[in-house]
């Protein structure tokens, strides 16, 4: 399904990043542009066409927020729309993701207007698309929105609750950039609160995470907070250290905007320190920066500072054209707190002036833009006025459509006519291959009687060897082991076992060694259905003679002696060099008394996961069985366990699964962050949770290998 009607929105977009080209870089550009033509292609697909308007909404947030507002309405819609037809589970996966950013996107400019209930709104929707989803990382991005709207708010304990909800997910996933954010966050919060310690403690450690990370706007962001805080304590000189850092970035990666604030708070500095002339100088030059990229609120704010310094200066008629020009651009985009900076003083200019009537009306206007911001009244108001403007908009849209659709219906008419007459054409070839049919039916009958002889023959051999491959799998599963011995030796565990046939090239296996340890085993043999069963066998052979001929203990010598047994019996299957099969395996044996894991593997890793650090224990790189390097003896190490440890041993099925939107393997990487998440829940809940996450990975596809992983709690 393709989604119609956008010409009129094309031209719309295209004109207003012609418009706003100077806030743009050239890469921005290159991806406005390349947005712009996704959404022109007819052929683009419903999942693409939402994600090119979500990802053209966020280029151009920064710019104009009533276009945020049209893209990301756009986005839902779509994603609304398709999410009933499509029961696949990767498109509605897809969908579903395009649908929270576009939710999250309307929040962010609710928020950004003040409607603040809209806004929770919006982000609780977004929220719930997320968990719905299984989205970790998005659930932490929407933690973070509901905690800017409890701050806007001034409930600052629900605000702290959700940024450190949020704080918590990046941690558990590593995510530097989204850590530094959310420490940023926490100490704009304490520096609201006056706590200007604590947030200075939060500050500097979002700045270290991105001094590591070379995240330079970031860094320039830290700088400007950090001279914040030192301002407001009274440190003059420190503020102007950092605002300059600040500065100094920005220019360096050409952030405009960015440049324009730092000019800004500079000549806060000056003017704090009694110097005006500094004060009036970067005050002009971030007034001028603020015009070439049309950022009215800035220059709204920019004209207010300049008609301050000087109404200071004695300067009457200047400080009048500056207030009287932030007035006005204040208005425009309906900023309560500018307007009312503006009014405060123009009546203090009229005042100077002797101008009483227009004193007391921009007093008038002062207050009412005082109690405006108080009010919740107002506040819908602006809601009011915004839904207005979305709705006249729409309805613009929407009558250029109508337009669209009602010459198409004219042409389905005319298309209507032609369709008849083939349909007649097309009525005749069917008689006539109809009466051939009818000939062939005679023949299709006898044929299908053969058919259903041969269905039943097939039927009746295919019974007798699922019944052999079913006896074969009970055969295997008692060399498998047994859950009274893992009982016996292991309080805490799981085995999450999954052929993928009937019968298993994998298997795990365990033993009471004589010092007394368990050992448990865990391989991959050498092929997978019934060759592989029949491998894992001759494996489990090996490794119990191992044990019973030469009463070994360590690990790494029971894996030497089971190679050597496994290559002399291989040597008489008939080939001149002898069978090159095996195993992949890791051996561990427990000392639970001394709290001490010994082990030596083969290709399989053993992964240990304590207090949410993931500790890997690398296999030599060789398998058990005829390889270049068996003459080179398997290494073993000792691991000293702590209490709570989760020891994983595991073979290479669920790494190597293929699935996900783009049907690639589901890889180690994924999986370590996997066990790290739910290594603290009960050991039934994470073998449940590893199923679910494979399942949803596979999707549709077929399972590729053996799946074995064995977690066991210390």
């Amino acid at each position: 399904m393709k989604t119609k009607g956008l010409t009129i929105f094309i031209v719309l977009s295209l004109l207003f990043v012609s418009q706003s080209f100077a806030q743009f870089s050239i890469q921005e550009q290159k991806q406005i542009d390349s947005l712009n033509s996704i959404i022109k292609n007819k052929n683009s697909h419903d999942t693409t066409l939402a994600a090119a308007y979500n990802s053209l909404s966020e280029l151009l947030a920064s710019s104009n927020l009533d276009t945020v507002i049209f893209l990301s309405t756009k986005a839902q819609q779509i994603a609304e729309k398709d999410l009933a037809a499509h029961p696949n589970f990767q498109i509605a996966k897809s969908l579903r993701i395009s649908l929270a950013a576009a939710l999250n996107n309307i929040g962010y400019v609710h928020m950004n207007k003040v409607n603040n209930q809209l806004a929770i709104e919006y982000y609780n929707k977004s929220l719930k698309v997320e968990e719905e989803n299984g989205n970790i990382q998005g659930l932490a991005s929407a933690y973070n929105n509901i905690g800017l709207i409890y701050h806007n708010l001034g409930d600052i304990p629900k605000a702290l609750e959700y940024y450190h909800k949020s704080l918590k997910i990046k941690e558990q996933f590593g995510d530097k950039k989204g850590m530094a954010y959310s420490y940023n966050n926490i100490g704009y919060v304490h520096g609201d609160q006056c706590d200007f310690p604590l947030a200075l403690e939060y500050y500097l450690k979002s700045l270290k995470i991105r001094e590591e990370i070379g995240d330079k706007k970031g860094m320039a962001m830290s700088y400007n907070n950090i001279g914040i805080i030192h301002y407001k304590r009274g440190d003059i000189p420190m503020a102007l250290d950092y605002y300059q850092k600040s500065l100094k970035i920005k220019q360096e990666i050409g952030d405009k905007k960015g440049i324009a604030n730092s000019y800004h708070n500079i000549g806060a500095i000056y003017k704090k320190q009694g110097n005006p002339t500094l004060a009036l100088e970067y005050y002009q030059k971030g007034l001028k920066i603020r015009e070439e990229i049309g950022d009215k609120e800035g220059m709204a704010n920019s004209n207010y500072d300049l008609g301050d310094l000087k109404l200071e200066q004695g300067e009457i008629a200047h400080a009048r054209g500056y207030a009287e020009k932030g007035l006005k651009l204040a208005k425009e985009i309906g900023f309560p707190g500018l307007i009312e900076a503006n009014a405060k003083l123009l009546s203090k200019i009229a005042i100077k002036q002797n101008k009483w009537q227009e004193a007391l009306e921009m007093r008038n206007l002062e207050i009412q833009m005082k109690d405006s911001l108080a009010s919740e009244g107002a506040i819908k108001a602006i809601a009011q006025q915004q839904a207005k403007y979305e709705y006249e908009k729409a309805k613009a849209i929407t009558d250029v459509e109508q337009a669209k659709k009602d010459a198409i219906s004219r042409e389905e008419k005319q298309k209507q006519s032609i369709i008849i007459y083939a349909i007649a054409a097309g009525l005749g070839v069917v008689l006539l291959f109809l009466f051939i049919l009818l000939k062939r039916f005679k023949v299709t009958q006898k044929q299908k009687n053969i058919i259903q002889k041969q269905k039943h023959l097939v039927d009746e051999k295919q019974k007798e060897i699922l019944d052999s491959i079913n006896y074969a799998e009970r055969i295997q599963r008692s060399f498998l082991a047994t859950t009274e011995i893992l009982d016996k030796n292991l309080k805490d565990y799981f085995v999450y076992f999954q052929p993928k046939d009937i019968v298993s090239g994998d298997f795990y296996w365990a033993a009471q060694l004589s010092n007394g340890n368990f050992a448990l085993a865990t391989a991959d043999s050498t092929g997978h259905g019934v060759p592989g069963a029949i491998m894992s066998i001759l494996n489990i052979s090996s490794l119990e003679k191992s044990l019973e001929e030469e009463k070994l203990t360590e690990p790494s010598e029971i894996l030497n002696h089971t190679r050597l047994k496994i290559i002399e019996r291989l040597k008489k299957d008939g080939s001149s060099e002898g069978g090159k099969d095996g195993m992949d395996c890791s051996l561990i044996s427990f000392d639970f008394e001394k709290g001490k894991l010994s082990y030596a593997a083969a290709n399989n890793p053993v992964w240990i996961v304590r207090e949410k650090q993931l500790l890997e224990f690398a296999p030599d790189k060789m398998p058990v069985g005829k390889h270049d390097n068996d003459q080179i003896p398997f290494t073993q190490q000792t691991i000293e366990l702590k209490k709570g440890d989760v020891v994983y041993a595991l073979t290479d099925g669920m790494p190597d699964q293929f699935g996900g939107s783009k049907g690639k393997k589901f890889k180690y990487k994924q999986l370590k962050e996997l066990l790290i998440l739910i290594s603290a829940e009960p050991m039934e809940t994470q073998k449940q949770k590893l199923s679910d996450a494979l399942n949803n990975w596979k999707g549709n596809l077929e399972q590729v290998d053996d799946i074995t992983l064995i977690g066991i709690r210390v």
